[in-house]
């Protein structure tokens, strides 16, 4: 078993508990899979291609700060971003990053693909083709109005293990009023 494998098993264990499994969409297929590929130009990580096998996002709200895109959000956030990039949107922001060395200089890169969305133009991206410091499948954190963080986790299966961690200290919480998951500090505040 893979460790990304091993630890979507400790994260539906977590929404299983919670009564909360059904946020969790079932995998998409290899076909799937492949035509989104083809559709983007680009190929998965395997990382990706095995989690998206387990489940091909979440339902709105159901994942910690937003959504876990699936096939389909992926590629319509990548669309977006790509057409504010090839439209000169970012052609101001060139040199963001630029004494990154793991990130590539620029507000969007090409090679990134999304992978979560928080409904406000934000999220974080898998990077296929980081700065030369940088690794493939490391993940960044896209901010609409600061750009692009420095690299937040190695990995998508780091990633994972930093969500499962805040799924089980209680950070994140299923509500059945809301049919999703909300912070505890939003919770304390409703």
């Amino acid at each position: 078993m893979s460790d990304t494998q091993a630890v979507w098993e400790r994260i539906e264990a977590w929404y299983a508990a919670h009564g909360a499994s059904h946020l969790l969409h079932p995998g998409a297929s290899e076909e799937a899979m492949a035509e989104a590929e083809q559709q983007l130009a680009m190929t998965f990580p395997r990382e990706l291609r095995e989690s998206l096998r387990r489940h091909d996002g979440s339902t709105a709200g159901g994942w910690r700060g937003g959504d876990l895109l699936s096939l389909e959000g992926i590629q319509s956030e990548r669309q977006i971003w790509m057409d504010l990039l090839q439209g000169g949107d970012f052609d101001d922001n060139q040199d963001h990053n630029e004494h990154s060395g793991q990130v590539q200089p620029g507000w969007w890169n090409a090679g990134w693909i999304p992978l979560h969305a928080d409904g406000g133009g934000n999220g974080y991206v898998i990077d296929t083709t980081p700065g030369q410091a940088g690794q493939v499948g490391q993940v960044l954190f896209m901010d609409h109005e600061v750009g692009p963080s420095e690299v937040m986790f190695s990995s998508l299966g780091s990633y994972l293990e930093d969500v499962l961690g805040e799924l089980s200290s209680g950070e994140w919480v299923y509500s059945g009023e809301y049919d999703s998951l909300i912070s505890r500090d939003e919770l304390e505040e409703a």
